[in-house]
């Protein structure tokens, strides 16, 4: 194996070509690599297709924005061509701002004052937008969040959810979640958090107590083009959309972290399968999700049923059907791609801390000493090492924050 380690002085890459991110890789093709002659025999190696490598430069935001004032600070990503990202404003209620992916310009942001007005065009009444507990819409143009109206003696609390058009920085829809609730519930209670978004559904879990104070949790989906409320589940913590159905947990006692491994039917809600284990859902956009069961399991997503992977000694990543770790043992970074027979190591040796992101064009990024460095299934790094932690790639930019709270915006070179 050749040796790449993260953790020393930035390296260059030789040969880089400027490519987009749009591109994907390939999962393995033909019969396992023959093994080599030696003393001991090494294990065989991924041997598909590498990706091509990655020439990014910096695109300054201007302002030199930091998002580092209070923990509800973050950057969401990019969509539609914006970088999004929260901070907390005046009365320290958060605000939204949104920088153009391509000139690092500030396209548009929602003061604290914007965001009141939206909610009484919305026809809530006075109340906030909840930004920080809001989500990109992947595959879509928008980011989803929670919104909630002040009762008074004639008018109750209110809590919904509003869609906001990531281009323009306009509403494209709010929807009302109270009335689907059940009367149970007491409005002022109801704290909302968007977990995941496709173009199709945004989840959302809802944590609440009722009117004698008992503890209530539950899910609730609702149509990504329209806000119309699709189905709320009881009892359940939602976790990512995966094609046809939600992961979930489901819980013995409200607000439980933990529980049974099920999915939901993503149009009915009804429960499609239970994975036969407990424990907490990783993560999942495809054919493939992640949990900890305790230790670390991969299950498809289709049926519910465990995936054999062997041994996954570090926190896996999952996107679409491939699923990432490092084995800290062999110090490789090892995929499995949905359907292969085994996990594949990649042939170069890597010293890293985590695979923490599986980008739309299939390159793997893996954190260590404060920078994140592409990587393919090979294992051969495809960019120098960005200073910061991975927060999202799309249509050839990259955005990484520091723990300072520095942003920093990467575009690939034409």
């Amino acid at each position: 194996m050749s040796d790449v380690d993260f953790g020393k002085a930035p390296w260059t890459v030789a040969a880089l070509a400027a490519v987009a991110l749009g591109l994907t890789g390939c999962a393995p093709d033909g019969p396992d690599p023959a093994p080599q002659a030696s003393e001991s025999e090494a294990p065989d190696v991924y041997a598909g297709d590498a990706l091509p490598d990655l020439a990014l430069e910096e695109v300054p935001l201007v302002g030199d924005p930091v998002y580092a004032e209070a923990e509800r600070s973050a950057v969401h990503g990019i969509v539609a061509g914006r970088v999004l990202a929260t901070r907390p404003g005046d009365l320290n209620v958060i605000m939204l701002d949104a920088y153009d992916a391509t000139t690092g310009e500030l396209a548009w942001d929602i003061t604290t004052g914007e965001a009141a007005q939206l909610v009484l065009d919305t026809g809530f009444g006075s109340g906030r937008l909840e930004f920080a507990a809001g989500t990109v819409q992947r595959g879509g143009s928008g980011y989803a969040a929670p919104l909630f109206s002040n009762g008074n003696e004639t008018t109750p609390y209110r809590s919904g959810l509003v869609m906001i058009d990531a281009s323009e920085g306009t509403v494209a829809w709010a929807t009302e979640l109270t009335l689907h609730l059940g009367d149970d519930v007491d409005g002022i209670s109801v704290h909302t958090d968007v977990v995941d978004a496709t173009s199709e559904v945004v989840i959302a879990n809802i944590e609440a107590q009722s009117v004698d104070g008992t503890p209530v949790s539950m899910g609730v989906v609702v149509d990504a083009a329209s806000g119309e409320v699709r189905w709320v589940e009881r009892g359940v913590v939602l976790s990512s959309i995966a094609g046809d159905v939600v992961t979930a947990i489901r819980t013995e006692e409200p607000r439980d972290d933990e529980g049974s491994l099920v999915g939901l039917d993503v149009v009915s809600g009804e429960q499609a399968w239970e994975a036969g284990a407990a424990g907490e859902w990783i993560g999942a956009t495809g054919a493939l999700a992640a949990a900890w069961t305790p230790e670390a399991a991969l299950f498809d997503t289709a049926s519910g049923e465990p995936v054999d992977a062997g041994a996954i000694l570090s926190a896996p990543v999952v996107a679409d059907d491939i699923a990432a770790w490092l084995d800290p043992d062999e110090r490789a970074v090892v995929t499995y791609a949905a359907g292969d027979e085994r996990p594949w190591p990649g042939g170069t040796e890597v010293v890293a801390d985590d695979v923490t992101a599986i980008d739309a064009a299939g390159y793997l990024w893996v954190a260590s000493d404060a920078r994140v460095t592409a990587l393919d299934r090979t294992g051969t790094a495809r960019s120098e090492p960005l200073a910061g932690a991975f927060a999202g790639a799309d249509d050839g930019a990259v955005v990484t924050v520091e723990d300072s709270g520095a942003v920093h915006l990467w575009r690939t070179t034409d």
